[in-house]
């Protein structure tokens, strides 16, 4: 590598060659890293960034020989031989990876990322637990192309073993700590018990609508005997008062009176009706000119109609409610039922893709995805 001013064409060339890399434009990035080469052909890291547009176009083979040129020109610098076993990895070549990588650790035995990787490629090869525990506790301070890559690899694990529910639910944020404020169990039982008597009456008067709020709106009612099955009964009569409502509620009301009925359909578990609700909903949204107030209720309408697609694997279908969700308006969740949708139909690459958009930011704790692996049986 020859010297360069900061801002001389090669280094232009460079930096417009990432900047294509990071939108995933990497025709036009590979484009841009070969003017820089013709420059300076003995630029490593240009060798290096060139690889990878060419490894996510499906040419492996040359992606191969750009990062054996890098290593040639720098063989002491880690970072080639750590980014061969990351091209190896995408491309399934986890024996391949492995060689690579702990050439990269011989270079840098310390490097957390080179560590994280090797732990990666151990887990996918051997499947151990306390692998993923490691992997758990070092993941959140590594970048999120390594999470987007681990979190890929545990839900193409459950979609493997356990179907595309439990895909759908490595998605999910942590729950919300309890309130630490506690009362004693002697009046946490009257209270309860007060609060379930209260329901049984609601039940009895028909107000539904009412007992079911009341009931879910304090979860720990349900620890008290019958509380379970008053509530379904609640949820069942409020389904079809929304619905008698609905048979004689004007088109302005009628939006509002669908959502609630979904509401109630998807706490019963009653999926196929909640999906023919939603739908329902989404075509008075349109029918109403899509308003605006509502463009966020239509997002997430959309999106739960692909997570309901993917639980039935219809991962087509996902793909068309996940890009009608992201036209309302794009939203961070959307990009991880898109990705479960694209694994289940064997697209890793746009997959990963996905995931490295859903965990943008770090907004997502990853190592909540893997507790909830280790946490289910082996």
């Amino acid at each position: 590598m020859g010297w360069h001013l900061p801002f001389d064409r090669t280094e232009r060339c460079l930096t417009r060659g990432q900047h294509a890399l990071a939108r995933r434009d990497f025709p036009a990035a590979e484009a841009l890293l070969r003017e820089a080469l013709a420059r300076d052909p003995d630029y490593a890291h240009v060798h290096m960034y060139l690889a990878h547009a060419l490894a996510e176009q499906e040419r492996l083979a040359e992606a191969e020989a750009a990062l054996a040129r890098a290593m040639a020109l720098a063989p002491g610098i880690f970072v080639f031989p750590l980014h061969l076993g990351i091209v190896r990895l995408d491309a399934g070549d986890t024996g391949g990876a492995r060689l690579a990588l702990e050439s990269a650790a011989r270079l840098a035995p310390d490097n957390p990322l080179v560590a994280g990787y090797l732990d990666l490629v151990a887990w996918e090869t051997a499947g151990q637990r306390d692998t993923l525990a490691a992997l758990g506790r070092s993941a959140r301070d590594l970048p999120e192309s390594f999470r987007a890559r681990l979190l890929l690899r545990l839900a193409a694990a459950r979609l493997a073993t356990r179907g595309p529910k439990t895909a759908i639910a490595l998605l999910e944020p942590p729950p919300e700590p309890p309130l630490g404020i506690r009362l004693p169990a002697s009046l946490r039982r009257r209270w309860r018990r007060r609060r379930l008597a209260r329901a049984r009456r609601l039940v009895d008067a028909g107000r539904f609508e009412d007992a079911a709020d009341s009931l879910a709106g304090r979860p720990d009612v349900l620890e008290e005997p019958g509380a379970g099955e008053l509530l379904e009964r609640a949820r069942r009569g409020a389904v079809k008062a929304v619905t008698a409502a609905l048979e004689r509620a004007e088109p302005g009301q009628r939006r509002a009176l669908l959502l609630r009925r979904y509401e109630y359909e998807n706490e019963l578990g009653d999926h196929d009706a909640a999906y023919r609700t939603l739908q329902a909903w989404l075509e008075a949204y349109a029918a109403a000119g899509s308003p605006s107030s509502e463009t966020p209720v239509a997002e997430a309408a959309a999106r739960r109609l692909a997570e309901l697609d993917v639980e039935r694997g219809d991962y087509e279908s996902a793909l068309q409610h996940c890009a009608a969700s992201r036209a309302a308006r794009p939203a961070r969740e959307t990009h991880g039922v898109e990705a479960v949708a694209l694994l289940g139909l064997g697209r890793r690459r746009p997959a990963r893709h996905r995931f490295e958009d859903f965990l943008a930011d770090a907004l997502f704790p990853i190592e909540a995805s893997v507790a909830r692996v280790l946490e289910s049986p082996a």
